[in-house]
């Protein structure tokens, strides 16, 4: 069997490994000359947003023998809103992955267990490959391939700016801000590398290039955020769903499969099981589709959640922050199983609408 896969990062590199353990040696290409994006940055995965799965890595492992090492587990969550602040704390509520080139990337620590070599340098043709290779597992980082296809719709667009900032950091600790002021519907959050270096990225949907810097400028303002700046990076983050997963004898994975999901923007998970999903179809013959629903549903609910903070101003924002936060709520969301993306979007409408009206 001839399996193609182009793009060699987190969803391709687990494609490639998965397909490995079934004795399919694939042919992978990648356009740059390393894998990984060309600056470190630190991303985060929560495990409350991929409920019932309740540790994402420790899935991975168990069933897909895919295992990573986190950065740093979060074992603290410091939410402020434009009035209030409040803390989460629980063992292991997520972890912080480091994305990039370093040694301890998600990337680096996947390529290290691949054996098959990667076709670096090489911008592949999906239109070629399909012609000569049985499958195609389409893992290029972005939607192109299926949006030219007529597989993709659009959800939510936003723009990043990302900054490495240096200062005194707890490593566990993962800070948010939320205020309509400087993210719109958005958020801020610092994601700590360690103790010295972090990473301090400011997120806003539906807004033009040209506007992240001035939301920037009045956030660092705003929250006197006065930390060293070593770099700044603008990006993209596009949030869509593709339906149908597979086209012809390709396979759609990571970004081109929709795994950036639209409410706080985390694809760190959905790539990789996306990626060892498409291996297990490939060589098992089971179907994709019905494999990948589990990450296509949490999408359709977390755009609903995405939907309802669309909707919510600054006096809302304060309001959910405190439900949340209250002993009985964080108990049940926290330190339970409990799926808060199935009820999302019934949580959001009762949290603003219906409790602290005075």
């Amino acid at each position: 069997m001839k399996v193609a896969i182009i793009g060699a990062g987190s969803a391709g590199l687990t494609a490639a490994i998965r397909l490995e353990s079934y004795g399919i040696k694939p042919d992978v290409f990648e356009r740059k000359s390393k894998v990984g994006d060309a600056f470190n940055h630190v991303a985060g995965l929560l495990n409350v947003i991929n409920r019932p799965i309740n540790d994402p890595l420790e899935y991975l492992k168990n069933n897909f023998d895919v295992a990573i090492a986190p950065l740093n587990n979060i074992d603290k969550i410091v939410m402020h809103g434009p009035t209030v602040t409040r803390t989460i704390k629980g063992k292991r509520l997520g972890y912080f992955m480091l994305k990039g080139q370093g040694e301890l990337s998600v990337e680096s620590q996947l390529y290290k267990k691949l054996k098959t070599n990667v076709n670096f340098n090489v911008h592949a043709d999906y239109k070629n490959l399909k012609e000569v290779y049985d499958y195609v597992i389409v893992a290029t980082g972005n939607h192109q391939i299926p949006n030219e296809l007529g597989c993709w719709q659009t959800l939510v667009d936003t723009r990043l700016k990302i900054a490495e900032v240096i200062g005194k950091f707890d490593p566990n600790t993962l800070v948010m801000w939320m205020n309509t002021v400087y993210c719109k519907s958005g958020y801020v959050y610092l994601a700590p590398f360690d103790d010295k270096r972090a990473v301090l990225a400011l997120i806003v949907p539906y807004i033009t290039k040209e506007e992240i810097d001035k939301y920037w400028e009045i956030f660092l303002k705003m929250e006197k955020i006065s930390y060293d700046v070593i770099s700044v990076y603008d990006y993209e983050h596009i949030s869509g769903n593709t339906f149908p997963h597979t086209y012809e004898n390709m396979y759609f994975v990571g970004n081109a499969g929709g795994a950036i999901e639209p409410f706080l923007g985390f694809g760190q998970f959905a790539s990789i099981l996306g990626g060892a999903l498409a291996a297990k179809s490939i060589a098992t013959g089971c179907n994709f589709e019905n494999e990948m629903a589990y990450l296509s549903n949490a999408n359709l609910k977390l755009l609903e959640f995405r939907k309802a903070i669309d909707t919510v101003d600054n006096d809302k924002i304060d309001r959910l922050i405190k439900f949340l936060t209250t002993p009985l709520i964080k108990q049940l969301i926290y330190d339970t199983n409990f799926n808060i993306v199935k009820y999302s979007s019934f949580i959001i409408r009762y949290a603003v609408n219906e409790l602290f009206r005075f």
